[in-house]
């Protein structure tokens, strides 16, 4: 597979894997011609040209993977296409321009998520049988995978920073909205998610793997550990490290500005809040670990056949975890917002030909609920009238 320069789980060679116990040089990507895979043992010792390497046997890991990551793949494919779908029809239909930049990076966001999971199925083929799809479509699904992988959690980022604005700063919605602003931060998203998929476009290809087929991952010639280290230490830091302390600031800000003022829903908006906080922690905390502790096995701070095996299985695992992300972040996020809620019975009543008219919810209009949303905050966490009424009548 390859993406984001994971550690591949259907290597070389029937299952035979190199781990390099003692060496100066970065390991090479094939096993020795000398070595064949049908060595019963599972620690076995070879020497290449002085280097020391333990040859690690992990038929049980690729077995694993062939069942459980495309059953995963396909489940996060179904529901993160039908979850965003309905989000982008939501935003596209029944709020008209000119857009918020909450709207506007939860829209992108909703883009996103679903060109990322487009790319699962094509995943989900390698892994269950081998790469059928040629060398194009392995860079371009790579490229894909990649851009849409960062851009989804920058636009989260972006939105948590346009939320601290409006409560904390106090730039309300009623002011003259500068949709400009939103598409500028949501253009220089997108360019930034598309630079770190460079090195996709120029490294990833496919390998021909006899008797297995083909496969599609990055190959770095002889500089493989070095390129693997930094990318994924610009993984860990702009796809966790970074988005997650901003996050975390923002939130905490929000939360100290909501318990100070007191507003109406101020305890709904807290509670909110650290939910958000603690459910990206969740989803991709453990993800992140395991990449670290893959790079500290390849700058050989410990290593063995047993902690190599599981730390595969682990990332298999937590990646799953992390995905789950495209299906419920936002979702979440929109679903924070009653208004949406709104909009979604309104489509769902419209596409099942009933009439809304069973609920004061429903019976609303979607221009109504449009010219409503204006004046509402971006998860409708707290109104900003509220919140200045509080420092109103905190005053002297």
């Amino acid at each position: 597979m390859g993406c984001l320069w994971r550690i591949p789980i259907l290597g070389k060679r029937g299952g035979l894997y190199l781990l390099k116990m003692a060496s100066t040089t970065s390991p090479l990507p094939g096993t020795p011609n000398n070595v064949t895979s049908v060595n019963h043992s599972f620690y076995d010792y070879d020497y290449l040209e002085g280097i020391e390497f333990l040859l690690c046997h992990k038929e049980d890991v690729q077995s694993f993977a062939r069942i459980f990551l495309p059953l995963v793949y396909s489940m996060i494919f179904v529901l993160g296409l039908i979850g965003n779908f309905l989000l982008l029809v939501v935003l596209l239909r029944y709020v008209p321009g000119p857009r918020r930049r909450a709207e506007i990076y939860l829209l992108n966001l909703a883009v996103s998520n679903l060109c990322f999971v487009v790319t699962l199925p094509f995943w989900a083929i390698s892994v269950a049988w081998h790469w059928i799809f040629g060398n194009w479509l392995c860079k371009l699904v790579s490229a894909l995978y990649t851009t849409n992988f960062y851009s989804g959690i920058f636009f989260i980022s972006c939105m948590s920073l346009d939320t601290y604005l409006e409560i904390v700063h106090r730039q309300p919605c009623s002011r003259p909205r500068t949709p400009g602003q939103g598409l500028l931060f949501a253009a220089a998203v997108w360019a930034v998610a598309l630079a770190l998929s460079i090195p996709d476009l120029i490294f990833v290809q496919i390998h021909e793997d006899p008797p297995h087929g083909w496969n599609c991952y990055a190959d770095f010639g002889g500089h493989a550990t070095p390129w693997k280290l930094v990318l994924r230490f610009l993984q860990n830091l702009l796809g966790f490290l970074l988005p997650f302390s901003i996050m975390s600031f923002f939130y905490v800000r929000i939360g100290c500005a909501v318990i100070r003022l007191k507003p109406r829903g101020g305890g709904r908006a807290v509670r909110l809040t650290v939910g958000l906080v603690v459910v990206f922690f969740v989803l991709w905390f453990p993800y992140n670990l395991t990449l670290f502790l893959h790079s500290l096995l390849d700058l050989q701070v410990f290593g063995s056949c047993a902690v190599s095996t599981h730390l595969d299985y682990a990332l298999q695992v937590t990646e799953s975890l992390a995905f789950c992300h495209c299906c419920g972040t936002p979702l979440l996020y929109a679903f924070c917002s009653p208004r949406f809620r709104q909009y979604l019975k309104v489509l769902l009543a419209t596409v099942l030909r009933e009439s809304p008219t069973s609920g004061d919810s429903v019976h609303t209009s979607p221009s109504t609920c449009s010219v409503s949303s204006r004046h509402t905050a971006p998860e409708d966490m707290i109104t900003l009238d509220d919140l200045e009424k509080s420092q109103a009548g905190n005053l002297p």
